[in-house]
C-alpha cells in the first residue's frame, strides 16, 4: 500500500553531450552536470524537473592590444562557451521492486545559449575593459527528448545501504530543438560561420577604442545525443 504513495527523490548527474548532424560540424562535445528533483507516483511512473549546465568550449590566451595612440596593452582573456537547460521529465521503470531497474523517459524544456567574455587585469598600468557586456552571445531554444535508461539499487552493491534509498543511474537521451544561434572560438572549414564576432576593447587612460575577434557565431537545429550518470537519493517512506 505504501508503493501507491508519492515518493520524492533528488539527483546529481555528470553529463556529456555529442552533437550530431550538421550542428557535430559547428560545436564541439561538452561536459557538465545536471541536478534533478523528482516523485515516484504510482508504479511504475515517475515524473520531475531537471536543471544541466553544459560547457562546450573555453579558452584563454594572452592577448596584446595597440591602440592608435601607440599604447600597448597585455592580459589574458577568456572566451566561455555553455549553454542551460530546463526540462521536465517522465519516466515509466520496466521492472519495479527489482534491484537493476530499466525505464523509458521524455523531457520537454528550453535551452539557453551563452558566450561570456572575461578580461583580466593587465600586468601593465595601461588598463584595457571591454565596451559591450560581458555575454557575447545568447540565443535559446524549445527542445524535446526521447531516451531510455538503467536504474541500479546500492544496496545490492553494498549491504549497508537501506533497500530503496539510493542508486546509480546512467541514461541516453536524444535531443531536438529549434534553431539556435551559438559561438565558438574555432573556425569549422565544413561549415561557414554566420559572423565574425568582435569585440570592442576601451584603454581607461586615453580612451582610445579598438575592436578584437574573439571568435564565430554559427547556427543549427539542436540535435545531439546526451549521456549521463548519476546519484539518485530517495526520501525515506
Amino acid at each position: 500500500m505504501l508503493d501507491s504513495f508519492a515518493q520524492g527523490e533528488i539527483g546529481f548527474a555528470l553529463q556529456y553531450i555529442h552533437p550530431r548532424g550538421t550542428m557535430s560540424q559547428t560545436i564541439n562535445g561538452g561536459l557538465g552536470f545536471t541536478l534533478s528533483a523528482g516523485h515516484n507516483f504510482e508504479k511504475p511512473f515517475a515524473a520531475g524537473f531537471q536543471f544541466s549546465y553544459n560547457n562546450y568550449g573555453y579558452s584563454r590566451t594572452r592577448q596584446q592590444y595597440t591602440f592608435d595612440d601607440g599604447s600597448v596593452t597585455e592580459t589574458y582573456v577568456s572566451i566561455d562557451n555553455y549553454f542551460l537547460n530546463l526540462n521536465a521529465n517522465g519516466k515509466a521503470f520496466l521492472r519495479n521492486g527489482k534491484n537493476f531497474n530499466p525505464y523509458v523517459g521524455g523531457k520537454l524544456g528550453y535551452s539557453w545559449y551563452r558566450t561570456s567574455l572575461n578580461i583580466e587585469d593587465p600586468e601593465d598600468v595601461t588598463a584595457c575593459e571591454p565596451l559591450e557586456s560581458h555575454i557575447l552571445s545568447k540565443d535559446g531554444t524549445v527542445t524535446i527528448s526521447a531516451g531510455a535508461g538503467i536504474r541500479l539499487d546500492i544496496s545490492s552493491i553494498f549491504r549497508s545501504v537501506e533497500e530503496g534509498r539510493m542508486y546509480f543511474d546512467f541514461n541516453a537521451y536524444l535531443v531536438q530543438g529549434g534553431r539556435v544561434k551559438y559561438m565558438n572560438v574555432d573556425h569549422h572549414p565544413m561549415e561557414a560561420p554566420e559572423r565574425d564576432v568582435m569585440a570592442r576593447f576601451i584603454n581607461t587612460q586615453t580612451q582610445i577604442v579598438h575592436e578584437h575577434h574573439v571568435g564565430y557565431q554559427y547556427s543549427s537545429f539542436v540535435n545531439m545525443l546526451e549521456y549521463q550518470f548519476a546519484f539518485i537519493i530517495r526520501a525515506p517512506r
